[in-house]
């Protein structure tokens, strides 16, 4: 019986661990036990099997695998693993070497100390972990290709959920790029043309770890000079031991103590993205209510950093990239017919909090810059020190001509939520030499709801005293003629919540108030809104209203309301949908629009709009964008009884590096490029229109600094006739860098060898196949058939089973390019 088994069976053992094994189109129900099969049941036309490795419980062969590795059931990263037969056993593992586990975060120290490993043991050294580590275990699941690493936590290193080993960090390429932003619209009322245009450009420069940016714009229009203006320009580059980075040029001071200001100098602060978890830089959103095809421009401390169109309705902008840490956002949306209308948004930090014995620090030297007469040199430092779990202490000492400031705070962790109080005291002197003193108190507050679902994004209320002065102010007060205090901030109150209502919808309410010395009113501008669905129907309604304290300018309170209900479904799916806008001192209307998409891709978009306004008449339009691999393009027309209007907008951004130009979509401030050797057309699984160019480029617009990002290609966008060695590859940009991703690809004939040995057999099922330089092919299937990829038009096979083995000389004819791979019959003679 025994020899009937080594004879026709082979035995399979499967891991307790895994529920099931599939090999071979198989579906193994895990047991603890040996499972023994009949090799007849993988044999067919009489071809044999040749399993040998299989037959010692291997799940593949031995060679190189790209691998996802998992630490106690995490995802780390992915890489190719070398697989070995076993000396002892036969079976096929991966090969464990200690450059990989220190990269995953194992304690090698300890390992050392407890003389697990010798001291001082080179990377490379391949280790049993199973063996070595008590409790550790390797387990490879060839179904998903997982790499399941199991270790004791005593033998990792303690390190936040989110840690990146800095060791990991890239610097990227060195590489030129621009971003643009490009607007023009053209209103003509009633026989009167305006026009205005708007070009924004992030110019940047990488170069072994520094980084060279510039912030600048062209704007101008009918009755309005062209003004370029350039916001700022400096280099900066990371300090990895201290946390931080270096900055030189035209900055902005750290806002989270002190309000940020614009100067001309150096800086070392610490970057917060570069501390496991704590991405903690608050970006913002622009809310607002639109009665027309309008601009909004965004300014901050006087520089266009944002211009748009936008449809008539409630619009909400999220991709802002301000460039302090802190100073009010002034937003001014500029109808069709030429009206206006200004409102502020507070800009600043959340609750001054950091984790226990996280220091946060900032240094900055320079001169003001300022658009006046006067720019004192200044010096400014803060510290932001976790003092437990639940206090933060912060304070800072700003020093400059005629003007001096200390601030002192508390941050306090709490079930209430986050708060943080601070005092900061200013001395300062004009230049007639009057001097103020003052104090502002400051308390901000975070918290989420979670019962609720509640988020208050931010709470925050300023008091200043009549002699407090910021820098910002004792500045304009240098330069002032007459009265000082005249328009000076008293107090501010700033809110933002967020409510979700059980799946129902969302809630979302924003207001900001604030007063001043020695002048009558107050500003105040509030938003609140609802939106929610019902099945694929959607709706929202917001209310808006602004109020100055110029007294020529009445408030003004808006409404609007909104409906979307889809038509059809699919990939290419259509809307149409209505919305009412109702303007208490402007304008009132009623607009309907059908959208959708034009292709599958959802990369072509259009719309069509009829509507009604209480001041115009009726009105139509249409417009169209299109995403491309290499830029964003869109385009609106509407028509009223004696107007038009007329919108064209481009961004995107060029990339100039060692391969070459590549012009690709927007990108944020840390970016990928890819390539794929002359490879054209190959698509991005984070976007449906990003495609590698002629030389094999593509731009990926964004990425996550100092985090783990994968790029995936998607590789259904591959031709038949090319092959990649891996689809996917992780990186870890530092901040602001380019990182380049080179993706090994090859291109040739596909074909089925249908396989017979020179006396008319079947090749053995298991059998390896080798070209002329000894590279793997495939191997054999049961059916005696061999897919191969790539080879030359003729030439010859090797192929070996077991202590034998044959060759086949082969001579291809001519490529048939219809075909998704090409088949021939072709005899292998024994050697």
């Amino acid at each position: 019986m025994e020899n009937f088994r080594k004879k026709f069976n082979f035995k399979i053992t499967v891991r307790q661990q895994a529920p099931y094994l599939v090999a071979f189109g198989l579906m193994l129900p895990a047991t603890a036990y040996p499972v023994e099969f009949n090799e007849h049941f993988l044999s067919k036309g009489g071809a044999p099997v040749e399993l040998q490795y299989f037959e010692k419980g291997s799940a593949v062969l031995p060679g190189s695998y790209s691998v996802d590795i998992y630490l106690n059931q995490t995802l780390i990263k992915r890489q190719d693993v070398n697989f070995s037969a076993d000396a002892d056993s036969g079976e096929v593992k991966p090969v464990i070497q200690l450059g990989m586990l220190k990269a995953l975060g194992v304690d090698v120290v300890r390992l050392e100390k407890e003389k697990i490993i010798a001291a001082n043991s080179d990377d490379g050294l391949s280790l049993d972990i199973a063996k070595l580590i008590e409790g550790a275990s390797v387990d490879f699941e060839v179904t998903s290709l997982a790499l399941q690493i199991s270790i004791p936590q005593a033998y990792l290193l303690r390190q936040s959920r989110g840690y990146v080993d800095p060791s990991l960090w890239d610097e990227g390429i060195t590489a030129f790029y621009t971003d643009y932003q490009a607007n023009f619209n053209r209103n003509i009322n009633q026989g009167y043309r305006s026009d205005y245009r708007y070009i924004g450009l992030r110019n940047g420069f990488n170069f072994k770890g520094w980084r060279f940016r510039n912030e600048s714009s062209l704007s101008g229009g009918t009755d309005m000079r062209n003004t370029f203006s350039s916001n700022r320009s400096y280099v900066e580059r990371d300090l990895v031991s201290i946390k931080g980075k270096l900055a030189m040029g035209e900055l902005y001071s750290q806002g989270d103590i002190f309000d940020s200001v614009r100067f001309r100098g150096a800086q070392v602060a610490s970057d917060l993205g570069m501390l496991p978890d704590n991405e903690m830089g608050y970006a913002p959103v622009v809310r607002g209510i639109a009665e027309t095809n309008a601009t909004v421009e965004v300014r901050q401390n006087g520089y266009v950093i944002y211009s748009t169109t936008v449809s008539p309705g409630a619009f909400e902008i999220t991709d802002i990239y301000p460039s302090g840490s802190n100073g009010d956002l002034k937003i001014k949306i500029i109808e069709a017919d030429g009206r206006e209308r200004d409102f502020s948004q507070a800009y600043s930090y959340q609750p001054v909090m950091t984790r226990r014995g996280n220091l946060r620090y900032s240094l900055a030297a320079g001169q003001y810059s300022s658009t006046g007469q006067s720019s004192p040199k200044f010096s400014q430092g803060t510290l932001v020190y976790g003092m437990s779990d639940n206090f933060t202490g912060y304070g800072g000492l700003l020093a400059a001509q005629q003007y001096n400031a200390f601030n002192l705070g508390l941050g306090i962790n709490s079930s209430w939520g986050g708060i943080s109080f601070d005092l900061t005291n200013s001395t300062s002197e004009d230049r007639r030499g009057r001097k103020s003193q003052g104090q502002s108190a400051r308390f901000l507050y975070s918290k989420t709801l979670t019962d609720t679902d509640t988020s208050f994004t931010m709470v925050g209320y300023r008091y200043s005293t009549d002699g407090y002065r910021t820098f910002s102010q004792h500045v304009e007060d240098l330069d002032a003629i007459g009265e000082r205090n005249n328009g000076r901030q008293k107090s501010r109150f700033d809110m933002t919540i967020n409510q979700s209502l059980s799946g129902r919808g969302s809630l979302f309410l924003g207001m900001g108030e604030a007063s001043y010395w020695n002048k009558a009113g107050r500003t105040r501008n509030w938003q609140a809104g609802y939106s929610g669905s019902v099945s694929t129907t959607s709706y929202s309604f917001a209310v808006s209203q602004t109020k100055s304290s110029d007294s020529t300018q009445r408030p003004d309170t808006q409404f609007t309301a909104s409906v979307s209900i889809p038509l059809g479904g699919g990939a290419r799916s259509h809307r149409i949908s209505s919305s009412a806008i109702s303007s208490q001192h402007g304008d009132s209307s009623l607009q309907n629009t059908i959208s959708g998409y034009l292709d599958e891709q959802n990369t072509v978009n259009y719309s069509a709009q009829a509507g009604y306004s209480k001041q115009s008449g009726r009105s139509g339009g249409v417009g169209v964008g299109w995403d491309t691999p290499t830029a964003r393009l869109s385009g609106n027309y509407n028509q009223g009884v004696d107007s038009k209007h007329l919108d064209l907008g481009a961004s995107g951004s060029v990339v100039v590096h060692g391969g070459g130009v590549t012009f690709g979509q927007p990108v944020g401030e840390t970016f990928a490029l890819i390539e794929v050797p002359d490879i054209k057309g190959v698509g991005i699984d984070s976007s449906t229109s990003i495609r590698t160019d002629g030389s094999g480029y593509a731009v990926v617009p964004y990425a996550q600094p100092y985090r783990y990002n994968w790029l995936n290609l998607q590789t259904n966008t591959l031709g038949s006739d090319t092959e990649v060695t891996e689809n996917a590859k992780m990186v870890v940009p530092t901040r602001g860098a380019i990182v380049k991703s080179r993706f090994a690809a090859e291109s040739g004939r596909r074909l089925q060898f249908d396989l017979r040995l020179d006396n008319g057999k079947p090749l053995p099922f298991g059998a390896q196949a080798y070209d002329e330089q000894g590279n793997s092919l495939g191997i054999v299937d049961n059916l005696s058939r061999l897919l191969v990829f790539g080879i030359k038009d003729e030439g010859k096979i090797d192929i070996r089973w077991g202590q034998e083995a044959c060759q086949a000389i082969y001579v291809l004819p001519m490529v048939n390019k219809k075909l998704a791979y090409e088949r021939s019959d072709l005899v292998c003679k024994y050697i």
